[in-house]
């Protein structure tokens, strides 16, 4: 029987980074996942996240962030309302930083981190492992593999994303929101430079978001919008798409071009009531998603697994034991707080802005040209961006002599 102290289900970002953290501990770790172990190979962009300031001194201290070729840094942000005179725009500069933020392709990091994690000799990596039935006690975790062979572990974590394997087989409650609409994603290349500035416009739909890529002229887009729509969109023949995409665009960046697949996902809200139950812990995707508006999905992920990683080297350094409730719990507060206060921020947001009512329209073009003129506002919003502000773990936070 193979035993382990901490087996992580699930090899995303999040997995391999807790995996990482712990790697250098004198516990011993599986990484299980259905999938084959990713490869170090040229990015292919399909995905991309934006990450943000805290995310990337948590990946420096890991050595991660320094191989991050696809990592393509944005200094400013402009958001708009369509067919409104509001707008609001953020600008490294008025943030004393040199930037705002990055998007980094998923493959890429999940590639990275995962070369960085072979060679731990603590660490053991089964890719293309298929869980058949976990046992959850309240003194350990009882998984049985595709081969029938059983695996005991002190703390199970649940890294497997927003439909969670391990959460379904424990029926662990989880609130849902359909948000009634897809997002469209690909590459894109534009005529006009993108000058590292990321740009979301609001469309009577729902938001077309903008990110620059690397590549001067090349752009990863996520447009969220109706589900009918989004069939129309990804039916039309490629000149009739990029017709589309620049009219919706304003053509801030000129003339646009499909340059890769048009994907398409459906967005839901996740959020589990529980996030721990006897010695399985949920993190990441697999304890909240929240809508694409704000790109901090990879970001709360991050500092989920940062901030479990901190509470149990503290119990190592106290001689406690990894899996004991009352630090499971303590993260589970800690991290819910930080979730719930993002996941309100993004439905108000996401509702302020889906309502087409003439009124509310001016109203909202008044409140963002106000907030634009106002610099401790858009402080106030743009740490939240960073990453700079609530409860972060300590690899995360700022020199303190930023602060």
């Amino acid at each position: 029987m193979q035993e382990y102290d901490v087996s992580i289900v699930g090899a995303g970002s999040a997995g391999l980074t807790l995996a990482l953290l712990l790697a250098d501990s004198p516990l011993k770790i599986a990484v299980l996942d259905k999938e084959p172990a990713p490869e170090l190979v040229a990015p292919s962009l399909k995905r991309v996240s934006a990450l943000n300031q805290a995310s990337k001194r948590l990946l420096s201290q890991l050595g991660v962030w320094q191989d991050l070729t696809s990592a393509a840094p944005y200094t400013d942000m402009n958001v708009w309302e369509a067919d409104s005179f509001g707008r609001i725009e953020f600008s490294a500069l008025e943030q004393g930083c040199d930037e705002l933020g990055w998007i980094v392709d998923n493959e890429q990091l999940r590639a990275v981190l995962y070369s960085k994690l072979k060679h731990k000799t603590n660490v053991s990596c089964l890719f293309q492992s298929t869980i058949l039935n976990i046992s959850n006690s309240e003194q350990q975790n009882l998984l049985t593999l595709q081969d029938q062979s059983p695996m005991l572990c002190k703390l199970l974590v649940a890294a497997d994303g927003a439909n969670s394997f391990v959460r379904q087989q424990l029926q662990m409650p989880i609130a849902f929101w359909d948000y009634q609409h897809q997002a469209l994603v690909a590459q894109i290349r534009t005529t006009e430079a993108h000058q590292s500035c990321a740009r979301q416009v609001f469309l009577p739909a729902g938001p077309l978001a903008l990110l620059p890529l690397a590549d001067q002229h090349l752009v990863s887009i996520v447009w969220s919008t109706s589900p009918e729509q989004a069939a129309e969109l990804q039916a039309m023949p490629a000149d009739q798409f990029n017709k589309a995409l620049t009219a919706a665009s304003n053509t801030v960046l000129g003339l646009l071009h499909i340059e890769s697949e048009l994907n398409s996902y459906p967005l839901k809200m996740r959020y589990a009531s529980e996030w721990v139950l006897n010695k399985t812990v949920l993190v990441a995707d697999a304890a909240h998603t929240i809508h694409p508006l704000a790109g901090q999905g990879m970001n709360l992920g991050l500092m989920d697994v940062a901030a479990l990683a901190e509470l149990i080297s503290q119990q190592i350094s106290q001689q406690k034991p990894i899996n004991e409730e009352r630090m499971l719990r303590s993260y589970e507060r800690w991290r819910k707080a930080e979730a719930q206060t993002l996941i309100a921020a993004m439905e108000a947001f996401k509702q302020g802005f889906g309502r087409q009512n003439p009124v509310l329209k001016l109203l909202r073009g008044v409140g963002m040209s106000l907030t634009d003129k106002l610099p401790f506002v858009k402080q106030k919003i743009m740490a939240a961006a960073l990453g700079d502000s609530g409860d972060l773990p300590v690899i995360a936070r700022p020199n303190p002599r930023r602060s």
